[in-house]
């Protein structure tokens, strides 16, 4: 009996001790499969945070790149508009000097008209004004710099042409009677000195018994087609 309990007795703690090893030897195995099963996930973490920091550098140069190209456009767009200001401006100074758009500025006023008095043995025809005369006070105007020239409110241009038919002259195919005005913009001062030089085109008309009056005045000058609209 004594035998048998003490063979229980050694069975029972060989199995204790057994259970107990196990447990023990068991229980770091646990731990070490914890931190394992940790490993994967903040790795995880850890990729998926460089993946977003390189898409953030990513988006950081494509906006660096299209603030550029923003920045490009603008100076194009600058630039054409400065190209097609440009272009306008030579456009309108084009069309002054063809006459397609109205002209004002200071300038001078020549008023020609025939003699008040002509003697009873005198010429009629030495008495009136001619074409040569205005042609005279125009070439003198555009000679001083005159940038526009009309005569009785119609403007000239390069292939403008004069013709005088008795006490009538005839600009451009649209007639005038006297007193003919001749009108100029440009520096007043000039233009008008030009014309009353010693010896110059004041005092010969006046030789040809034409009375002449000039003036410093604003001056405003029409535009080709209101011209082409008279003479129609």
């Amino acid at each position: 009996m004594s035998k048998l309990m003490l063979s229980m007795l050694l069975l029972f703690s060989g199995f204790l001790i057994t259970f107990t090893y196990h447990q023990s030897s068991s229980s770091p195995k646990m731990v070490q499969l914890n931190e394992d099963a940790e490993w994967p996930e903040e790795f995880e973490f850890q990729q998926q945070l460089l993946e977003l920091e390189k898409s953030n550098k990513q988006l950081r140069e494509e906006l660096q790149r299209k603030r550029t190209e923003v920045v490009n456009l603008e100076d194009e767009i600058a630039n054409s508009e400065k190209t097609v200001s440009d272009y306008v401006n030579k456009k309108k100074q084009l069309q002054l000097l063809a006459g397609e758009l109205s002209v004002e500025g200071e300038g001078v006023s020549v008023q020609l008209q025939d003699a008040a008095y002509i003697p009873e043995d005198g010429q009629v025809n030495d008495y009136i004004v001619h074409e040569t005369h205005v042609f005279e006070v125009i070439n003198e105007l555009l000679s001083a710099g005159a940038k526009a020239v009309s005569v009785n409110g119609q403007r000239l241009h390069s292939d403008s042409y004069i013709s005088c038919t008795g006490p009538v002259i005839t600009v451009d195919g649209v007639q005038h009677p006297a007193p003919f005005v001749i009108e100029a913009i440009g520096n007043p001062d000039v233009l008008q000195s030009s014309l009353e030089l010693t010896g110059g085109i004041e005092e010969r008309l006046q030789e040809d018994h034409v009375d002449v009056d000039i003036n410093v005045e604003r001056v405003s000058i029409d535009a080709r087609s209101t011209l082409e609209g008279r003479a129609s």
